[in-house]
């Protein structure tokens, strides 16, 4: 289905049984993002997409452990779940919503690494067409990230789409369920850069998950 996929899952310093599980999970975490996206587009003809890099600022990286970034993210969620019920019960004037009220669902993934090493949550968002301006949107869902962990930054992957271009393709901004470049695009990041293996945080326990999908 992609090329050079083995890179995402591949270390030849790891044993055969490693490399078997790895490819396992690889291939897990694959088959559920593009399912979920097959998903969300069967429901809707189009959205918004977002791509963010939720993190920690570089000053209180080593305060934060990976439960500390686990309880983050699922704060970050269960605002977001809110944020939907409350919209769905009410009639909220346009000039009143917030990015949260627009966010149809999301897939994850948790890691460690990156600039210098640090703890991040890598998020596809999928937002309501209304949201016109995505590097925006992305932004305000950024700044959401930072009032809840207090000391979060964050990467706006919207406002750099360019810098994918020569990799995957443009996979932000307005996706239509026909357009097929962009559900090309975002095939890629799903199934390769999301469901990758490497940058596994060595603090987590075996049950802790590093990748998901959520619906709101």
């Amino acid at each position: 289905m992609f090329d050079s996929s083995k890179k995402y899952w591949f270390d030849k310093n790891d044993d055969y049984d490693t490399r078997r599980r790895k490819k396992q999970c690889f291939t897990r975490s694959q088959i559920t993002g593009l399912d979920f996206k097959g998903e969300m587009l069967d429901e809707r003809d189009s959205y918004q997409i977002l791509f963010l890099t939720a993190k920690v600022k570089e000053l209180f990286r080593d305060d934060v452990n990976f439960p500390t970034m686990q309880n983050y993210r699922r704060r970050l969620f269960r605002r977001i779940k809110d944020a939907r019920d409350y919209a769905r019960s009410h009639r909220i004037k346009e000039k009143n919503r917030t990015i949260l009220h627009d966010i149809y669902g999301l897939i994850w993934r948790q890691e460690y690494g990156e600039d210098g090493g640090s703890h991040h949550v890598h998020l596809i968002v999928f937002v309501s067409v209304s949201r016109r301006d995505h590097v925006t949107a992305c932004e305000e869902l950024g700044m959401v990230w930072q009032r809840i962990t207090g000391w979060g930054d964050f990467h706006n992957g919207n406002r750099y789409a360019h810098s994918y271009r020569n990799k995957w393709g443009v996979a932000t901004g307005y996706l239509h369920r026909n357009d097929e470049e962009k559900r090309e695009a975002l095939r890629k990041v799903i199934g390769l850069y999301m469901a990758k293996v490497s940058q596994t945080p060595l603090d987590r326990d075996e049950d802790d998950k590093l990748f998901g999908t959520r619906r709101f």
